[in-house]
């Protein structure tokens, strides 16, 4: 939870009898709405306002701001600070040095503010862009807000409270961890939401939730507890509809949520029985640190291994370009649209999408089938997708996991590629010869900006209109993607 400190003299401004502006208010809105921020005030903001000489007006804003938590203990702004950033003998700017030492040293995330003294010192110590003007807040937090992650139209994201507790399939989680119910309860009234798929009789299938830590978590527990920073905890994992690739889609969520918001590394607990899970997060790089023992509701202690992913490593999502070939790889456009949903900005869902059938859609892992001749693609190479037709551009990459040819029939490639592939059976059949190759690979990441024709041409990357998998220069690619 992000915590904003108030300026003193927006905090009046906010608190007082005057008609509150428009802009205060759709902040205002935006903070009080989500459960992601906590409005915090400076205890030299209390001292501040006890210089109001009006005596009712005071004890009115006094009654007022015990709504909001005061900072424990902050670190007073030292000589040196008040002398870098500039400080009169005038009460008023030795609280605003304050203030802003709150943010320098990291008790606070974001100060708002409407004084512009305030925001001019925030700039000789480089911290501008956390020290906000209403407007600027506005525009962050609206935006941080809207940035929700884009999921297969059968996973919703709902609020707990329209999550019933009483399904059954929460019964393993009542048995595994005591006090579950309790806990569940909380986080419903706090507001929280978790990722979930139904049956098509509406019980529940699976369920994911997520939650940001920052400094102030207790890792006591752990058998070594952590080092203090901003984390992204699996909170619960569960999936009972197996079979559809849910498990892929959500380790898609929890990456995208860790990137969304910056964190560092990503945690979850699991018990040693849950074989299936543990092989799932291992492949995309989570690692066991630690150990905790978790009470169950018959009273009983049972170990649970801590697995961390560290969000700055070379798995998934990122990757090392050193050492890697590249290929271009041409894919046809209806399949495109298939395969990488994330890359169209409009695709017709069918009936399929929304019960979660056409899985291959929605995986990390994916294949890809052709005839082309190459024989120099590797595990670990980089596949460069190109759309063709109508979009004509490179729009995704990922990364070979194997590659298989010399099939015997139609049927063993099938086998191999099935919960992978785009096509189906018949489709396979018909277009089956013997030097038919399949190229198993995880999906990577879509590129913001897609790479036209052109500027393939232009860079010199390719020649012409790419019609089987080519080879391409890997540090060009590169610097291109990067461009």
């Amino acid at each position: 939870m992000l915590k904003i400190l108030l300026d003193t003299n927006l905090l009046i401004y906010r608190e007082d009898h005057s008609i509150i502006d428009d802009k205060v208010l759709e902040l205002t809105k935006i903070l009080y709405d989500s459960n992601k921020y906590k409005i915090v005030i400076h205890p030299m903001t209390i001292e501040d306002i006890r210089h109001i000489k009006d005596s009712n007006e005071r004890d009115i804003f006094f009654s007022k701001i015990k709504i909001y938590e005061t900072i424990e203990r902050p670190p007073k702004a030292t000589d040196d600070f008040n002398n870098l950033v500039g400080c009169s003998r005038l009460p008023n700017d030795l609280i605003d040095n304050n203030l802003l030492y709150a943010v320098y040293k990291d008790c606070v995330s974001y100060l708002i503010t409407n004084d512009n003294k305030l925001k001019n010192k925030s700039q000789k110590i480089s911290i501008s862009d956390r020290v906000l003007g209403i407007e600027d807040a506005i525009n962050l937090f609206k935006s941080l807000e809207e940035k929700e992650i884009r999921t297969p139209s059968f996973i919703k994201h709902e609020y707990l409270y329209n999550v019933e507790l009483e399904d059954s399939f929460f019964d393993s989680l009542k048995a595994d961890y005591k006090g579950f119910e309790n806990w569940y309860k909380r986080k419903s009234r706090e507001g929280n939401k978790a990722y979930i798929t139904r049956y098509p009789n509406n019980k529940i299938g699976s369920f994911l939730m997520l939650k940001v830590e920052n400094e102030n978590e207790d890792y006591s527990k752990f058998k070594e507890p952590f080092k203090r920073g901003i984390r992204l905890k699996v909170t619960t994992f569960k999936v009972a509809n197996t079979g559809n690739k849910i498990g892929e889609n959500y380790i898609k969520i929890i990456v995208n949520e860790a990137l969304k918001n910056k964190v560092d590394e990503i945690y979850v607990t699991v018990f040693e029985k849950q074989e299936a899970l543990i092989k799932l997060f291992s492949e995309y790089g989570f690692i066991q640190k630690t150990t905790q023992m978790t009470e169950k509701a018959d009273g009983h202690l049972k170990k649970e291994l801590v697995l961390v992913k560290n969000m700055h490593d070379n798995t998934y999502p990122n990757f090392d370009w050193s050492n890697r070939n590249t290929f271009i790889v041409p894919i046809q456009q209806q399949y495109h649209e298939i395969l990488f949903p994330k890359s169209e900005t409009s695709t017709q869902l069918s009936f399929g999408d929304l019960q979660g059938v056409n899985t291959y859609s929605n995986t990390i892992k994916k294949a890809y089938i052709c005839k082309a001749q190459t024989q120099q693609i590797k595990p670990g190479d980089i596949l460069l997708f190109y759309a063709s037709e109508s979009k004509r551009s490179i729009t995704t990459i990922g990364i070979v996991d194997n590659v298989f040819s010399k099939f015997t029939t139609p049927e063993d490639l099938y086998a191999m590629a099935i919960k992978r592939t785009v096509y189906s059976l018949e489709e396979i059949k018909s277009n089956f010869a013997p030097n038919s190759k399949l190229i198993l690979f995880k999906y990577y990441r879509t590129l913001k900006e897609p790479i036209s024709y052109n500027s393939l041409i232009e860079n010199k990357l390719i020649k012409n209109v790419p019609m089987s998998i080519v080879k391409v220069d890997t540090n060009l690619s590169k610097k291109i993607i990067n461009i």
